[in-house]
């Protein structure tokens, strides 16, 4: 998953605090617990001393040293448990809290991740995406199949569809496209006319994928590659921007989405950058989906050969059909 260095850097910083805030509320109630309590503080002092004259032992060749050593702690153990309770306190006041107790608030259950870090993660790459308010109404739960015709007049006759039909089929392609996300690799172009979908549907992708705690760059293709020449594509990141874009997260991000590519001025900078961003990510097993108001006639015109080459070899071709349904 393309975590960026400030993400990781995120995470580690959020479960760094939340250990110091365990030890920092454990410390305070233990000066609670030996101020009021002074015998527990001699019995931790026992413990101690007992523990480290063992481990001397132990380290100079007796064997037998760290017999019984769990016993005698566990002895100790029972009699602080007698005294918090007959003193009001509970069993496990002087018990370290954490906030989650299966992972001790490390992130991690042996080498996996535990479920807390991947809500973290979820939730911190959800707000960096800049999309929660759009996709809190742009979402498969939301998408209306009654705003697409169905009438036997609207049929498209290549596909021989209705724009209903066409994006029922088009949305179970989409669904599998993200069932399949981590195990299969692919891309999509999604083009049609203004107005059929192509944008709720990137949103539905992104969303679903988002909330599997995927890294998601959405962009228009304006805003792609205005960040893109701002910042020399290849040569670094600047300051120059206001978007939080690490180097590389264009070829790094687990899915890019490019949303109405066509609508940038096309020159040799942007066909260049493109092929690119799209060849690396090709390279790297990293799914891109690309939505257009272009025929692929005027893809092929309008970008170089070995673009439309690229899409013609690594993407499933799309079309949504039908009228605007904006003006419906």
């Amino acid at each position: 998953m393309g975590l960026t260095n400030r993400q990781v850097d995120a995470l580690k910083q959020l479960y760094d605090s939340r250990r110091y805030r365990s030890a920092y509320f454990r410390d305070s109630r233990k000066s609670e617990v030996y101020s009021k309590i002074p015998q527990i503080k001699d019995i931790d002092a026992r413990i101690a001393d007992e523990s480290v004259r063992r481990a001397t032992l132990a380290i100079g060749g007796d064997k037998a040293a760290l017999d019984g050593l769990k016993e005698v702690i566990d002895s100790f153990s029972a009699q602080k448990t007698e005294l918090l309770l007959s003193n009001g306190y509970p069993a496990d006041y002087l018990d370290p809290k954490y906030e989650c107790g299966l992972c001790n608030d490390t992130g991690y259950v042996g080498d996996d991740r535990c479920e807390c870090y991947k809500r973290a993660m979820s939730e911190l790459i959800y707000n960096d995406s800049n999309l929660s308010g759009v996709l809190s109404d742009e979402n498969f739960e939301t998408f209306d199949f009654s705003l697409f015709s169905d009438s036997p007049e609207d049929t498209d006759e290549i596909l021989g569809k209705t724009p209903r039909s066409n994006m029922e089929k088009v949305v179970e392609t989409a669904k599998n496209f993200i069932a399949d996300f981590d195990h299969k690799f692919e891309n999509l172009l999604i083009y049609g006319p203004t107005g059929v979908g192509k944008t709720f549907l990137c949103s539905c992708i992104a969303k679903e994928l988002l909330d599997s705690s995927h890294t998601v760059g959405y962009y228009t293709a304006y805003k792609f590659f205005s960040l893109l020449e701002e910042n020399k594509f290849g040569s670094g990141w600047t300051d120059n921007t206001d978007e939080d874009v690490p180097e590389g997260y264009f070829t790094d991000c687990d899915l890019l989405i490019i949303d109405d590519l066509g609508t940038e001025l096309t020159n040799a900078f942007t066909t260049s950058a493109l092929y690119a961003v799209i060849n690396e990510r090709a390279l790297k097993k990293l799914s891109t989906v690309i939505s257009t108001n272009l025929s692929l006639r005027d893809i092929d015109t309008r970008y170089t050969e070995r673009i439309f080459s690229r899409f013609n070899k690594d993407y499933k071709f799309i079309k949504l059909i039908g009228r605007d349904i904006r003006c419906t």
